[in-house]
């Protein structure tokens, strides 16, 4: 079974956006793909500046298509994507 891990280092500066309105809209996005399926996991850095995104069962042009789509893209600092095959 095939995964994707996006790996993201944010650089937010709350001078140029409203933190919490692109918050509530991020996790609009992450919720849509949890419903559908999409995922196989979502976390959060413990120091709030950064995540880890694991897709499961679609083709890694598909998931930069999604990761570009987010409010918080332009955000970003870096993003890694890893593929993995899951064996258990």
């Amino acid at each position: 079974m095939n995964r994707i891990a996006v790996l993201i280092t944010m650089h937010f500066d709350n001078s140029k956006g409203n933190f919490e309105e692109l918050r509530q809209k991020e996790m609009a996005h992450i919720m849509n793909w949890k419903e559908n399926e999409l995922l196989d996991g979502f976390f959060i850095k413990s120091d709030k500046d950064g995540a880890m995104i694991i897709f499961k069962n679609i083709p890694l042009q598909d998931v930069v298509k999604k990761v570009e789509a987010l409010p918080f893209y332009p955000y970003m600092q870096e993003v890694r994507y890893l593929n993995f095959d899951k064996i258990f």
